[in-house]
């Protein structure tokens, strides 16, 4: 696969290219995104090609997931990267992981209970957990682009607030930090005391630098995982997730929901071919994935960081860089008009996902893109400077 090769995205309805303005206000259409979390790279040759002889049948009538083709890849899948042993009844499918963990809280959680996760956190955590009891746990940054969680904390507050389920991001969304074994050990070992459940949203999970765990490989007890192919392979618009739930009563629970309230149980019959052809023939495609994005973040982090005081890390997870801007003393609000205005790149500042001092930044794109990237933040940052 070459990543450098650049592909035009314009007028193919993106939501990251097409529809920038959405996010960054009325005359930005020009600018270069590095926004919404998908990639600028063609999908392996392997799933075009799946969906090309797939299309060319010319019938799309219902499909179906529950079959050993699309279960038995997520199977293999888990046993090759991870070395984790999954029961193929354990599986479910779901429209996206979004609607997967909506769903679990509505099942799981009840009037009185809360819900307990990381800060700062993904957007559309924020969104979901509007209308909960929410506890956050801030990730204390002991050095530079090092993050761990305050097991102390967490216990207390298992202890008397009423927690019914922890929801955990691994890789977490937006600091790249990933859960490590005795990490996850030591949660699991609180929740399974406390009775609380860990959701475990591993969607970033093949985009990593160090070795990642899946909660499963740990325990059964007490534990949910989240995933899909969509973010590994780029194929978000194909549509289609995935729930790994040993609990027999909380699986049918959600297939009940998925089936019987929302009707969603009909998959797209791409995002089923797709998942299937991933899993099963890409393993090779996603280790050139990880090493180009990991010289990706090389080159940011050799560009930015200590540039007029930013701060820039290779993150362990994911294609998303979490720069920190709080020693430049700049006006934030100051920055965003810059970026857009000077630097001419649109990119999401921190206070979506909670440090306002931050810009959540997308390497997961060819090089050339990047120092777009790179040269419109130092345009933007020596033009308040000076």
């Amino acid at each position: 696969m070459n990543f450098d090769e650049f592909n035009d995205r314009k007028n193919t309805y993106s939501t990251q290219w097409d529809f920038i303005e959405d996010r960054f206000g009325p005359n930005t259409k020009n600018l270069t995104p590095f926004s919404i979390s998908d990639m600028d790279f063609k999908s392996p040759k392997e799933i075009i090609n799946g969906i090309i002889f797939r299309a060319n049948h010319g019938i799309f009538g219902y499909s179906r997931w529950n079959h050993k083709d699309y279960k038995n890849s997520i199977v293999s899948w888990y046993k090759k990267r991870f070395d984790t042993t999954i029961n193929e009844n354990w599986i479910t499918y779901s429209p996206n992981v979004i609607y997967s963990l909506s769903s679990l809280l509505s099942i799981l959680v009840k009037k009185n209970e809360k819900v307990m996760t990381h800060t700062p956190k993904y957007d559309g955590f924020s969104k979901i957990l509007s209308s909960y009891n929410l506890i956050e746990i801030p990730l204390i940054e002991t050095n530079i682009g090092v993050f761990k969680s305050n097991f102390d904390l967490i216990e207390t507050e298992f202890k008397f607030g009423k927690v019914k389920v922890f929801i955990l991001c691994n890789p977490e969304n937006p600091t790249g930090k990933v859960w490590n074994f005795d990490e996850l050990k030591t949660l699991i070992d609180l929740c399974i005391k406390y009775n609380v459940i860990l959701i475990s949203d591993d969607i970033h999970m093949d985009i990593t630098r160090v070795e990642a765990t899946p909660i499963l490989k740990i325990s059964t007890k007490n534990c949910i995982i989240l995933n899909s192919p969509s973010k590994t392979f780029n194929t978000p618009s194909l549509g289609g997730s995935y729930t790994i739930i040993p609990s027999e009563k909380i699986r049918e629970n959600f297939l009940f929901k998925l089936k019987n309230i929302d009707s969603l149980s009909s998959p797209t019959i791409f995002g089923v071919i797709s998942t299937i052809i991933a899993y099963n023939n890409c393993e090779y495609w996603v280790d050139e994935l990880n090493s180009y994005i990991t010289k990706n973040c090389e080159y940011v982090v050799e560009n930015l960081n200590n540039f007029m005081g930013i701060k820039a890390y290779i993150p362990q997870g994911t294609y998303l860089m979490w720069l920190d801007f709080k020693d430049t003393k700049i006006d934030m609000n100051l920055l965003k008009k810059a970026l857009i205005e000077i630097g001419k790149v649109a990119i999401m500042s921190g206070d979506v996902y909670g440090d306002p001092f931050r810009l959540r930044l997308n390497v997961g794109c060819p090089l050339e893109k990047v120092k777009i990237g790179v040269k419109g933040i130092k345009e933007a940052v020596e033009f308040l400077k000076n």
